[in-house]
Parts: C-alpha cells; structure tokens; sequence
C-alpha cells in the first residue's frame, strides 16, 4: 500500500491519510507533486507485483474483481478531487496504470469536512472498503476507522462544547455582512472570474444498468472582458431518449459534436493560470472533472451554497436566485438551456460584485 499526498493536504491537521498509514504496518506515505525520482515509488512500480491506483473513472474496474491469488501493490492518491487529479497529471507513470474503484456501502462519517459529493469518502475510509473487498477473510477492517471516528467526534465535541463555551469572544464592532464578504471577494479576483456551466447526457434515475451521466455540452463566460466559451461534446456512450429535449441542442448537433481531447484542448486555450471558477452547485463540475477536465486547483466557487446561506434559504435554480435578488438575466448569446443558465449566472456575480463598497 502506497499513499501519495497532495502538499496542501499535508498541512490539514484532521487528514486521514496519516492515520491510514499508522494503522497499516506495510503502507508507506508519501508527500510531494512528482514522484518520478522517489526511489520507493518506483521501484514498487518496477516490482513484479502488478499496480492499481485507486480512483474513480469511466475506465476504472470494481476492485472487488481484482486476483486474490498473488500480491498486489495499490496506490492511494490524498487530497481534495481536484489535487488528485492534479497528482496524476503530474506523474504519468501513474497516470497509465489501471484503475480500481468501488461503490460505497454508507455515506462518509467525515462530518467535519465538507464532501464534494454524497458518495464522496474519506482517505481512510476509502481504504477501508478496498481491503474489505479484496481481503474479505482478512478483516475485520472496519476498525482502521475507530481511530477516524474518535478524531470525528472530539472535533465535534470542541465545537459544540469547547468553542461555544470556554472560548467565548468579546463583543466587537459589527462584521461585514455574508453578502458584503461575498461582494469583495468577487471584487478583488474579478479579473480571474470565469463562469461555466455544463449539461449532461443523463439517463432516467430507473434505467436498468443506468450509463454514467457525462458532459455534452460546456460554456463558460468571463464577465470583466467578455469573453465566452463553448463546446458540444459528442457524447462517449448511447445518447438518453430525452436529452436534447432537455438541454435544448438537437441530438444531430450532439453525436456531431468534439472528442474528449479536442474539447480538453479548446478548453486549456480559453482558460488562464490563476482562474477563479465560479459555478451553481457542483454536479457539473463534478462530472467535468470526471471526464477529465482540468479545473482550477481550487474548487470552485459555489454560487448556490453562498447566496442560499444569504438569502437564508435553499435555492434550486440559477433562476431562483435571480428572483430572490430582484434581478433579471439578458438574453443569452449561447445556445441551449446551458447557454440561458450561463447567463443568468454571470447576471448573479455581476449584481453581486457590484455591491462591494
């Protein structure tokens, strides 16, 4: 067992990935961005037992399937989506291994840091239902996760107990407002903002054996030069019934659309070192980042998450918001439902940029 760690991952001091390590005698830890001269690292990847990295993906195999009949080397990237991926766009030799994943029995018990997605996973929990599935008689290993969860709760007992009581703060003069912190923020990186939405080729929820949802159309709008982007991506497995009803492009414009490569590269021209991206939700950033998309280092910014914590109440659409703040979207100069929700989004940041002081 090998588990490679993001540098920023290692300064996060509830990180799982070193107490993985601690509890698996044969595991090595690893922190760094390139590890193609760690002379551990490549003399595993040299050895004659065969090299998984576990991470999901299209391509990616259930572990469960895996050989148990001789030993394996599996290696275990730590850090947020996106400085993952990151890990493997850097090191190539990693990036050409196979890939293993896995479909979680329960939902994180990481309630102290915030999942990019529901079936989202800890490090170690991650770790704990690998060796579960290919060591079944070896186990029980769920309890690499008691010292996880005795870490979970005393956090939680600090911020409930410790926190609310002991550490109680003067009254001090008034803070700026959600909105206001919002407002300057979006002030001080405007030049980086880029907006993007996306839409997806996605089959009914009861579909018998139900294709991964993936991204077939893609905008993007820098709101302080103008600029736009856009990109209908011919889609990799059999186009869902009700799609181009949907998103509002015809499936012959769909099936004629660009390769994952040509759409990787459009994108890479467009984008700029230092982009602040800014979306609303996640979902399709998600599943961009799936299909290999390189995003910022940094998630995104969440437009839904920051104006439903100012509003005060949850928001489904990009257009909800645009009620909630008495706004109006232009008529959008993209095509397609991503096109109109484009638009209302940067109509959002725009409003909202322009009310710092």
């Amino acid at each position: 067992m090998i588990l490679l760690q993001h540098p920023r991952e290692h300064r996060v001091g509830v990180g799982t990935a070193r107490l993985a390590h601690l509890s698996l005698p044969r595991s090595s830890l690893h922190v760094g961005l390139d590890f193609a001269q760690d002379p551990e690292v490549c003399a595993a990847l040299a050895g004659d037992a065969p090299a998984y990295v576990l991470f999901p993906g299209a391509d990616a195999v259930d572990v469960a399937t895996l050989p148990r009949d001789r030993a394996l080397t599996l290696i275990a990237l730590d850090g947020t989506w996106w400085q993952a991926r990151k890990l493997l766009r850097l090191n190539p030799m990693l990036a050409a291994l196979p890939r293993v994943a896995f479909t979680p029995r329960r939902l994180s018990d990481y309630r102290i840091r915030r999942q990019p997605a529901a079936h989202c996973l800890s490090t170690i929990e991650a770790l704990a239902e690998t060796l579960e599935a290919l060591e079944p008689d070896g186990g029980p290993f769920d309890r690499l996760l008691d010292p996880f969860r005795a870490m979970v709760a005393r956090q939680e007992w600090y911020a409930a107990e410790v926190r609310s009581q002991r550490h109680r703060q003067p009254v001090r003069a008034r803070r700026p407002s959600r909105r206001a912190k919002l407002a300057a923020r979006l002030g001080a990186e405007w030049p980086s903002i880029v907006c993007i939405q996306g839409e997806a080729n996605a089959w009914p929820a009861r579909t018998p054996s139900r294709p991964e949802p993936e991204i077939v159309h893609w905008v993007a709008h820098r709101p302080s030069t103008g600029e736009r982007y856009e990109a209908v991506v011919a889609p990799r497995q059999a186009l869902a019934p009700s799609t181009s009803r949907h998103i509002d492009v015809s499936s012959e414009r769909l099936l004629a659309g660009a390769s994952l490569d040509d759409w990787h590269r459009s994108w890479r021209a467009f984008v700029r070192p230092g982009d602040r991206l800014v979306q609303w939700g996640r979902y399709y950033g998600t599943l961009a980042a799936r299909d290999g998309l390189e995003l910022d280092d940094a998630a995104p910014l969440d437009l839904r998450s920051e104006v439903s914590q100012i509003l005060k109440r949850h928001l489904g659409t990009v257009e909800e918001c645009l009620a909630g703040l008495d706004l109006a979207a232009a008529a959008s100069d993209l095509d397609g439902r991503a096109g109109r929700r484009l638009t209302a989004l940067v109509t959002a940041v725009t409003a909202l940029r322009a009310t710092a002081a």
